[in-house]
């Protein structure tokens, strides 16, 4: 086996690693706390799902074609796995676009985009995000057969057999177009005029306390990092796949071979980046996973403390005592069968904009900064 065989596998289990825990832990945030469940966050969790769908079906089998010598996991997987790999990527691209879309309407257009900002509507636009990611990807499940190739020795590979030029051609450009050009313009757009209406609005009102300041660069950052950051990712395995595509008769030199490895790692980046990019650096959703590590961490406690062992007794002194009896006087440690605590309200009052959360702030809520200062 030669080196990438090890490479590869090691390279792809981190994003692996990373993603599967970021998007997970939002997954479990929403759900797990009432408070997180509103419009913005509900195309957030579709976003986790899709990535971590993406990740789960691609990097295991992406690992193995290059640890392994030829695809040996059979005719039907092989139609399988690329087809749910063509299904979560658009998927993922068009949730792009719709929480573009949706942070857009949030911050240019807060009051008169609450009729069509709902839950009901959120869910609803899910729905039909997935239903045509599964329809537009039937050609890969049609097309896709086991192959021969001449690669060091024949062996058997895992590729679309296309049943003319025409439909090759056609799907080729629909591929990049779709997942990439697309959602890239309407990313590049909508965050652009999401910038411009923020900075115009601070620019018109000088006497908007420090802090205003500081969130609108923050909030800057993050809507430009999101443009960059799906460029960046996604661009080189476009790239190579065009230029293979243009030049078909040409060999796959190794150069190629190795940088679609490092062009599908910065793939399983993206999306491992993302909740960590949309969420997880907000600050609703670290204190709620405060919440979730505090109580976890109380409850254990607690445990330990209510042990005794009748062999050896349980001595405690005057201090242990009254930290017991702290303990068992604090509704929030006290151990029950009850869920855990959710957020103070001053924490989570505005997620129905997260990761705009400290943009709606900045937009139209003077009465908002009052309570935090009270």
């Amino acid at each position: 086996m030669t080196m990438d065989a090890y490479v590869a596998p090691v390279l792809f289990s981190i994003p692996l690693l990373v993603g599967a825990t970021g998007n997970a832990l939002v997954i479990y945030v929403v759900a797990r706390f009432s408070e997180m469940r509103t419009v913005t966050n509900y195309y957030i969790v579709n976003l986790a799902i899709t990535d971590l769908s993406f990740l789960l079906c691609c990097v295991p089998f992406s690992a193995a074609n290059y640890a392994l010598p030829s695809w040996i996991f059979g005719r039907v997987l092989c139609k399988l796995i690329n087809y749910l790999q063509q299904v979560t990527t658009q998927a993922t691209c068009i949730t792009l676009c719709i929480m573009s879309v949706d942070r857009f309407c949030a911050i240019v257009y807060p009051l008169r985009s609450l009729r069509f900002r709902r839950k009901r509507v959120a869910v609803i636009v899910n729905a039909i995000t997935w239903l045509v990611s599964f329809l537009a990807a039937i050609p890969v499940c049609i097309f896709h057969d086991l192959t021969q190739f001449n690669w060091y020795g024949f062996r058997t590979y895992c590729r679309p057999v296309w049943p003319s030029k025409a439909w090759e051609d056609g799907y080729m450009i629909f591929t990049i177009a779709f997942t990439y050009v697309l959602p890239l313009i309407i990313c590049s757009v909508t965050c652009s005029l999401v910038v411009k209406r923020l900075h115009n609005r601070f620019r018109r009102s000088e006497s908007r306390p420090q802090h205003h300041e500081v969130q609108t660069r923050r909030i800057t950052r993050m809507v430009v990092g999101v443009v960059i950051v799906f460029l960046v990712c996604w661009l080189p395995n476009h790239v190579i796949n065009m230029w293979r595509y243009i030049h078909i008769k040409n060999k796959f030199s190794p150069a190629l071979y190795y940088g679609k490895m490092v062009a599908l790692f910065l793939i399983y980046c993206n999306c491992a980046l993302n909740p960590f990019i949309y969420t997880l650096i907000g600050e609703n959703f670290r204190n709620c996973l405060k919440q979730i590590v505090s109580r976890t961490s109380s409850s254990s406690s607690s445990q330990s403390t209510k042990i005794s062992h009748p062999g050896f007794g349980f001595r405690k002194s005057n201090e242990s005592a009254k930290d017991l009896k702290n303990i068992d006087a604090s509704p929030n440690d006290r151990m029950g069968p009850g869920p855990p605590a959710l957020p103070p309200k001053e924490l989570v009052v505005d997620v129905e904009l997260n990761p705009c959360a400290v943009t709606k702030e900045v937009v139209d809520s003077e009465d908002l900064s009052k309570k935090e200062t009270e």
